[in-house]
């Protein structure tokens, strides 16, 4: 081979070689974020698919017309790590008759706490047993109907079923503020 001919091929070689590392780091540099934000995407789907759980709580027997508070446990996910056993929620459950009532323990007006005690029912103006905000002074009855205007809506009931003795309750959240129901 001729020396003119050896140069035009390492030219050649050096060009294709310069061209496919620009080409593979264009790629990791376009290509990383594309397949970051698509798990994102996937991940959210995936997640609200997640959404309206049933959850084993207590003995059907085991529940009186007193509302009783329980805690929600499942693995807590993110978009890149699973932390087992954390609390998702917490529901109030208790018996109406026959029937099971089961409310998210969030006030729909701006997501506090609910607490059921003794207090003044503002439509009676009589000591009951109600739930209400400690935040913004919403009350509600036993079955989670507005007791005053405060709040947008009633308390967000939860389905329940009762499958060998033990009470189910599908859990998902609710947006807040708003007068329609609407998961959040």
């Amino acid at each position: 081979m001729s020396d003119n001919t050896t140069n035009t091929t390492c030219a050649c070689r050096r060009s294709f070689l310069k061209t496919a590392v620009a080409t593979g780091i264009g790629v990791a540099a376009v290509g990383t974020p594309i397949c970051a934000g698509t798990r994102v995407v996937l991940f959210s789907a995936m997640q609200e698919g997640r959404a309206g759980k049933f959850y084993p709580l207590a003995a059907a027997d085991s529940l009186t017309d007193k509302p009783q508070k329980f805690s929600i446990v499942d693995d807590k996910q993110d978009a890149w790590t699973t932390l087992p056993n954390q609390k998702i929620g917490s529901l109030y459950l208790r018996k109406s008759g026959e029937q099971i009532v089961a409310v998210h323990s969030l006030c729909p007006h701006a997501g506090c706490m609910i607490q059921a005690g003794v207090k003044k029912n503002p439509q009676t103006g009589s000591e009951e047993e109600i739930f209400y905000c400690p935040c913004h002074s919403a009350h509600f009855d036993l079955n989670g109907k507005r007791l005053d205007t405060v709040s947008p809506r009633d308390l967000d009931a939860l389905e329940t079923k009762v499958e060998n003795g033990k009470v189910l309750v599908k859990f998902e959240n609710f947006a807040f503020g708003i007068a329609e129901k609407r998961n959040g």
